[in-house]
């Protein structure tokens, strides 16, 4: 039975560290999109000024 605890413990960790890293890598992708998106912002607002 103490097996079974353990390994289901083990497992949640797991999970819960394979989650963590899902979330910050779509953390990076949504502040990556964030900065090109000011970057088009910022040269569309040049080219509208000329």
């Amino acid at each position: 039975m103490r097996w079974i605890t353990l390994f289901a413990l083990l497992t949640a960790l797991g999970y819960i560290i394979f989650l963590q890293r899902k979330l910050a890598a779509a953390e990076r992708r949504g502040n990556m999109y964030r900065d090109i998106a000011n970057r088009l912002e910022l040269r569309l607002a040049e080219l509208n000024a000329r």
